[in-house]
């Protein structure tokens, strides 16, 4: 059986390394990120404290500073930022809610949670 020699690895992992630089990104992708969404979505913020959440039909009950409560839904392209996940939201937390969709059906697009500043 022949050797290969040095030089022939390392011109085939140089051109392995090339060829997958030069795969573009959105290939190598498993889902569509903007799947939903389109330019003309309207995205609306909303601030209060979460009343009800829960994780089997994906909805949080969100209660505004002005009394209104809203109902909106998440799913897997809602982006978390101050949980590790879904499942550290907790009833009595103040988020900030950025959704979009129309009266009957509210999907969350960002859920932040706001920074506890002070002592309790």
């Amino acid at each position: 059986m022949k050797q290969i020699n040095r030089k022939t690895i390392t011109l085939f992992l140089v051109l392995f390394g090339v060829l997958l630089f030069l795969i573009p990104e959105n290939l190598l992708a498993t889902a569509k990120t903007n799947e939903g969404v389109t330019e003309n979505t309207v995205t609306q913020l909303v601030e209060g404290k979460i009343k009800r959440f829960n994780h089997e039909q994906q909805s949080v009950v969100l209660k505004e500073k002005k009394g209104k409560k809203m109902t909106i839904l998440w799913d897997w392209n809602t982006s978390l930022v101050g949980y590790s996940s879904p499942q550290k939201i907790e009833k009595g937390d103040e988020v900030k809610i950025w959704y979009s969709g129309d009266n009957q059906k509210l999907t969350a697009v960002k859920i932040e949670k706001k920074l506890m500043v002070g002592c309790e």
